[in-house]
């Protein structure tokens, strides 16, 4: 019975000629190579990303439902979100300006009667915040990997960095409920603020700009120091050190060329930082309130209780055209891989 599950010499023999044909061959090696990741690709992201994008073409029931009838597919769904009601498309791209603009102007200046659509001022708000966290956390992250590349011995670097990235061994959830005990009216921020006199009662962080912009800040921080660690690690300090004998002093030194060279790590981390930045949901939803609601939020409940799936689809393409810009000037000022 056993001869019967053997394997025959002869198929072997042809099964190992079949496969240095492929080895030799070197596009059907590649094609038999990436076929398992392409498949997995196609299926698991191409093909819902089609879905979406078929669904942002439709229009939703009136009991929910996503009619895809050629009666029904057109632009309205992407209408809707730039375009407010009765205005073209000239003046609702200058009312969104306009909009921009009077939030930078003193208070009282209005230079245009009508607002954008809620839909553009949450896609602008959350825009601002990923903005200001990039900010924030460049203005942490660089001073901390400068840190950790010049003034650190080789021995407590690896320590140090791993307790950059320490957080991330506990789960996502756990540190954005950790922020809530710190920013919450009993916890440990608003009672420090009153013990050394900032304040004469806790004030309210929680739930406001301020805990949804620290909460951005905390989770991807790290984000922006490992890039900016990893270019001035690789650094050829000679050169900063040649700029001081030709007469800088340190902070010309700095900014005329370990900044510049420093760049890269800058802008790799600056991408990382944004892209989540301004999707984010999880981090909205648990520290923020009803007035610090972004996209991602806005998003999730149209696929959700709002049950309006076209509109959803069609403001994830509108946030994935923002992020695959950030990713496309990336690419053509840093020339690198995110990756």
């Amino acid at each position: 019975m056993a001869s019967d599950y053997e394997t025959k010499p002869g198929s072997v023999g042809a099964l190992r000629q079949g496969l240095r044909r492929i080895r030799r061959n070197e596009y059907l090696g590649l094609v038999v190579n990436a076929a398992p990741s392409a498949l997995w690709l196609t299926v698991f992201f191409l093909i819902p990303l089609g879905v979406m994008f078929y669904y942002s073409f439709g229009e939703r029931g009136a009991f929910g439902e996503v009619l895809l009838g050629l009666s029904n597919l057109g632009l309205q769904q992407y209408a809707t979100f730039f375009i407010p009601e009765g205005a073209t498309i000239p003046q609702a791209v200058w009312y969104s300006v306009a909009w921009i603009v009077e939030g930078v102007l003193p208070a009282g200046i209005e230079l245009a009667r009508t607002d954008p659509t809620p839909y553009v001022k949450l896609t602008v708000k959350s825009v601002n915040f990923a903005v200001i966290t990039t900010a924030v956390a460049f203005l942490i992250g660089y001073p901390l990997a400068y840190f950790l590349a010049r003034n650190v011995s080789s021995e407590r670097q690896n320590l140090l960095i791993a307790l950059v990235v320490l957080p991330y061994w506990a789960s996502y959830l756990v540190r954005i409920y950790a922020i809530k005990l710190l920013l919450s009216r009993n916890g440990i921020v608003p009672s420090l603020l009153v013990g050394v006199g900032l304040t004469d009662s806790p004030p309210k962080l929680l739930f406001t700009d301020f805990s949804v912009q620290f909460g951005l800040v905390y989770i991807w921080l790290p984000f922006m120091v490992l890039p900016i660690y990893a270019s001035i690690e690789s650094l050829d300090f000679t050169l900063h050190e040649a700029a001081m004998d030709l007469g800088a002093d340190r902070l010309d030194a700095f900014f005329k060329v370990t900044l510049p060279l420093s760049m890269p790590g800058v802008i790799a981390g600056s991408v990382l930082v944004f892209i989540p930045s301004v999707g984010a949901y999880v981090i909205p939803n648990l520290l923020g309130g009803p007035n610090t609601a972004m996209i991602g939020n806005f998003i999730a409940g149209q696929f959700g209780a709002a049950g309006n799936w076209p509109l959803g689809a069609a403001a994830s393409f509108v946030l994935m055209i923002i992020m695959l810009g950030v990713i496309a000037l990336y690419q053509r000022r840093a020339g690198g891989d995110l990756l």
